[in-house]
């Protein structure tokens, strides 16, 4: 799902690439330090990347190969614009047309709260991890985004909402196992790393 004119301008701006660095991928750092998992060398997937902003705080692990990618053509875009060094391409979190067990860590920075067929988007992203690859992913729930879909007219579809139960139960169905959880900012933002075992 493409987001509306006042999300665009919110996520293009320094305030949303500071809370991206100094939260959410501080909060992603120490879930791989405190489990000694290390992405250097490895095969990354920002999956909808935005920007590129995530990709580029990505590298910082230095991986092997690092793509990112986002539906929004104009995200794109400016990725490439900001970050021409870097691998991106649009493309849709529910079929994303990459090879299966291909990486060793996705990285999700708050998409899914757009997206009705999140579960499907799970799957998507379960099957292009290697076996033992890591699922990092943070995101809003259904108060959040219902908050912030009545106060600030945000596009967050209702068939998109799901409460932290109903999220965890479908990472754990999915093959998922969630070796660390935290809820960041509020209780309706929450930050998993997960091991495709």
């Amino acid at each position: 799902m493409e987001l509306n004119k006042i999300e665009f301008h919110l996520m293009n701006n320094p305030l949303r690439r500071w809370l991206q660095k100094n939260i959410e991928f501080k909060t992603f750092k120490e879930f791989l330090d405190k489990n000694n998992l290390f992405l250097e060398g490895k095969v990354v997937l920002d999956a909808g990347c935005g920007s590129g902003y995530s990709t580029k705080l990505i590298q910082e692990f230095s991986p092997a190969e690092l793509i990112g990618f986002d539906i929004m053509p104009s995200q794109i875009e400016k990725a490439k614009q900001a970050y021409p060094g870097l691998n991106f391409f649009v493309g849709s979190v529910l079929e994303t047309h990459l090879e299966s067990d291909k990486f060793d860590a996705v990285f999700v920075f708050g998409i899914l709260h757009h997206i009705p067929q999140w579960k499907d988007a799970i799957t998507e992203l379960y099957r292009v991890l290697k076996s033992g690859g890591v699922l990092l992913v943070e995101d809003l729930n259904k108060d959040a985004s219902h908050f912030f879909a009545t106060y600030f007219k945000l596009d967050h579809p209702p068939e998109a909402y799901f409460t932290w139960d109903e999220f965890t139960n479908h990472l754990k169905e999915t093959g998922f196992d969630i070796l660390k959880q935290k809820r960041i900012i509020s209780k309706g933002v929450g930050s998993f790393l997960c091991l495709k075992n």
